[in-house]
């Protein structure tokens, strides 16, 4: 829709947008865990943002996975949703 203002689908472009941002903190959690080791206070804010993300994906997980593949996982699920985001938005023929 050429015409449409950016907050016209906001309903469809928040959830796009607070996914996104979900993943991108995920991998930098990722990626630092690796890096810096446990104690770094960036890691424990980061935890503390992603944890709830972590935890829910890890109820679901069996518990031989390491922490580092349930991170990988939940980075895997956001991914597929808002793919499905995606699909919704092309269904309604809105351009995100």
């Amino acid at each position: 829709m050429p015409g449409a203002s950016l907050f016209t689908h906001w309903y469809l472009q928040l959830p796009s947008l607070v996914l996104a941002g979900l993943i991108y903190l995920l991998l930098g959690r990722l990626v630092l865990s690796f890096v810096l080791g446990g104690g770094n206070p960036l890691l424990r804010i980061l935890a503390a943002v992603t944890d709830p993300v972590v935890m829910t994906v890890g109820a679901i997980t069996p518990r031989v996975v390491r922490p580092a593949a349930v991170l990988a996982f939940a980075i895997a699920w956001l991914v597929a949703a808002r793919v499905v985001v995606l699909w919704v938005a092309l269904a309604k023929g809105v351009r995100l």
